[in-house]
This record gives C-alpha cells, structure tokens and sequence, in this order.
C-alpha cells in the first residue's frame, strides 16, 4: 500500500477487507462496523455487557464468512453454563454480507456477575461452555460444525482457540466494540476486528516462522480505539500497522443488518404444527409470534389454518 488517499469515513464502515502482506506469508481480514452494528443489536435491547459479546460474536461471523468460497452463511453460537449470565449467543452471517445476532442471558446472574466485575469478559459472561462455527450451503448439503471450548476474557481468544484446535491454523485476532457518541448524534454501537492468519510454507517459500513472529508483533500494537475510531479508516489503520511490511487489499465487500425471517415462512412453518397446536398458540383468533432476532412482530389470523 504506497501514499495514502483521503478517504470517506463512512467508506470504510459495515464492511470487510481483505488484504495480503506483501513481503509475509500473513493474510488477514479486517472489519468496521457502524450503523450495521447498532441496527442489528437493536437500541437498548441488550445490556451493555450482552451487547458488547454478540457483537462480537458478528463481527467474528463476518470475519470469516466472507472466507468462504460458496454461497451460503456461517452462524457463531456460544453455549454458556449454569455459573455465567449469557446461556445463547448467536450470529447468523451469509456470506453475501447479511448480519443478525441473539443472545439470550438472566438478567439476575448479570447483576451478582456485575458486584465482582465492572468490565466482565466472554469468560465470565458465559461461565465457560462451548464455542462453534457452523458452515451451512444450503438445504440440499449437510452442515459442518466446529467445536471448542470457551477459554479466555474476549471472544476473539476463544475464536483463536477454535482456529487453533479445529482448523490447525494459526491465527491471531482482535475485536473491539463499544458505544460512540459523534456531535449532535445519539450514542451508537460500533465495532471493528481483525484478524491475521500464517500461510503454510512451502518448499520455495521455506520456513514462515520469523516472518509470521514479525507480523504478530505487529498486530499486537493493534488497540480498541483504533478499531472503533470512525476517523480510523481501514485503509488508515492497515497502513499504521503494516506499511513498512507492504500491504495489499485484496478485495472489499459492504455488511448489512439483514434478517431472513418473513411472514410467508413463518406462516408456512405454522401450517406444519396440527389443528390442536395451532388452537392452543391463538388468543382472542390471533396467532402472535416475534422474530427472536429482529423483534419484527408477526400476526396471524386463527382462521387462515382452519380446516
């Protein structure tokens, strides 16, 4: 990446860059979010701590869903248990750059975790449990599933442990979320993450250690405020981190707030439940349902399944 060019701030949000160390065997991904990330975790829907690990979670999801060389999505869960306040994340991301996230948590675990922790991590959140990435093509293909277990304070070292173990690739990333207050705005969440990988050698390559410790180094300096800055584009930040190295982006791809659900699918799943089932969920000959992810509220006529 040689002379930098002035850039649109908002060019640099709700997408993901990949890019390419020229003179290292290192590629990487990067991701900012802006107005995504805050339309899908919703205004005041979670709390800040909730809010802040399904972020995360996304970001991770967007990260390496746009790895994937097929049309489809990749969803993040973390399954926490008993002693942790967060039970369910979930980040549901396509690789056409669809994001949407839920979590599900108990509301007076937070509070006890909270007397401890002013600043609890996905270690204590979760109490420990499973981390996984399941890679999913589409209704005709069977789903891949990855394991591991959530072990470390940030969702990007359990993410890290699962490369590690499953993928036996290694791999370094960093994530940062949090809320920014602009001029004249609201406070509104943002995001940003990144994410290195080392590149096997080979035998015209030869051994990639040394360059892979030089690149690591380097990421480390990586910080939160750089990630969730707005005037820290990615462009901007790449070429702090890595100039002297040579940097090269690869390709770009926007990220958008997008949940699949629909009133058809919704109405055709309820036609699969029988008569008995469809009776007991209706009230006053409404049918209610809301979509766990948006909170988009559906409602159904009881007379539209009778037979």
């Amino acid at each position: 990446m040689g002379a930098m060019t002035k850039i649109d701030p908002k060019i640099s949000d709700n997408n993901v860059t990949i890019f390419q160390l020229d003179n290292n065997p290192v590629r990487g991904r990067a991701v900012h979010l802006g107005d995504a990330l805050n339309q899908a975790l919703g205004h005041e829907r979670y709390p800040d701590e909730v809010a802040r690990l399904l972020g995360e979670a996304m970001m991770i999801g967007a990260l390496v869903a746009r790895a994937l060389k097929f049309k489809g999505r990749l969803i993040v869960q973390c399954h926490g248990i008993n002693e942790g306040a967060v039970s369910l994340l979930m980040a549901d991301c396509t690789t056409d750059g669809n994001i949407r996230g839920y979590a599900r948590w108990n509301e007076d675990q937070l509070k006890m975790i909270r007397l401890d922790n002013r600043n609890p991590g996905a270690q204590t959140l979760l109490g420990g449990g499973t981390f996984s990435m399941t890679i999913d093509q589409g209704p005709e293909t069977d789903q891949y599933q990855g394991l591991a277990s959530i072990e470390g304070e940030s969702l990007a070292a359990c993410a890290e442990h699962y490369f590690r173990q499953s993928e036996q690739i290694p791999t370094r990333m960093r994530l940062a979320c949090g809320q920014v207050q602009l001029p004249g705005e609201d406070p509104a969440w943002r995001g940003g993450g990144m994410m290195i990988q080392k590149i096997a050698g080979d035998t015209a390559r030869g051994t990639t250690d040394d360059d892979w410790d030089t690149a690591k180094a380097l990421f480390e300096t990586l910080t939160d405020d750089e990630l969730i800055d707005p005037d820290v584009t990615q462009d901007k930040l790449l070429y702090r981190l890595f100039h002297e190295n040579g940097v090269r982006v690869i390709d770009r791809a926007g990220i958008s707030a997008v949940c699949s659900c629909s009133e058809d699918r919704l109405r055709n799943t309820l036609k699969s439940f029988d008569a008995d089932a469809i009776k007991d969920m209706a009230e006053d000959g409404l049918i209610t349902a809301n979509c766990q992810f948006c909170e988009t509220e559906y409602k159904f006529a009881l007379s539209e399944f009778s037979t």
